[in-house]
């Protein structure tokens, strides 16, 4: 299991951990968001949420 928090800043250790399952991070009210295709739809990843990346490769989000 590997995990990234996002901190709105580091976008390509997101990038990193994701692969073509992260859309590029836009801006809303002040905070940047990015969505994340986790098998189950796009789920939308705040500046603090945790995401794993599980050692079969399916990725979730820790709120």
């Amino acid at each position: 299991m590997k995990t990234v928090t996002y901190t709105g800043t580091n976008y390509d250790e997101v990038k990193h951990l994701c692969g073509d399952k992260v859309l590029a991070p836009y801006f809303c009210m002040g905070f940047s968001i990015l969505s994340v295709d986790t098998g189950e739809g796009f789920v939308s990843v705040y500046e603090g949420d945790t995401i794993v990346r599980e050692d079969d490769g399916s990725l979730r989000i820790e709120k």
